[in-house]
């Protein structure tokens, strides 16, 4: 048993390769709000990731009840890109909750010729605590997934 306590989830940290196409489509298309987007200190960010130079510029989005914190690196000079498949060990993705799937899908899809979806349209969740909910994966440039979601009343 853990001899602390998790208080609250307070962000989920995003590599992007981006910052200005991120915070416009979490801002833009997705009704984010920018907290704040600012360079962090290089020493501060080699220290912290135990990455010789490692620089940074984060942005922080509040969405409805979770913020984001986008990181998006211009240093050092070696990184690598990570676009793992769904299948992958090692990959995640965002779940957002939206009230309308195709009109989602459309406002997505318009923003940028580069954003696709993993499967021709949307489906509808025939079994467990989802069941009813209809869901598809969305694909940003930077490898990116987000699943949009509807919810069922009572879940």
């Amino acid at each position: 048993m853990a001899k602390f306590e998790v208080l609250k989830t307070f962000h989920t940290g995003i590599c992007v390769a981006d910052l200005d196409f991120s915070v416009g489509f979490f801002c833009d298309v997705m009704g984010y709000e920018l907290l704040n987007r600012a360079p962090r200190d290089p020493n501060n960010t080699a220290f912290i990731t135990n990455v010789p130079g490692a620089d940074v510029e984060i942005a922080y989005v509040a969405g409805p009840g979770h913020n984001l914190e986008l990181l998006c690196y211009s240093g050092p000079v070696d990184r690598k890109t990570y676009k793992a498949r769904m299948v992958d060990v090692g990959h995640f993705h965002l779940c957002v909750v939206i009230d309308d799937i195709e009109a989602a899908i459309a406002d997505i899809l318009a923003y940028d010729s580069r954003i696709t979806t993993l499967s021709p349209t949307y489906m509808e969740v025939d079994q467990g605590p989802n069941a009813g909910n209809k869901i598809i994966f969305v694909v940003l440039p930077d490898g990116m997934m987000i699943e949009l979601t509807t919810q069922q009343p009572g879940q």
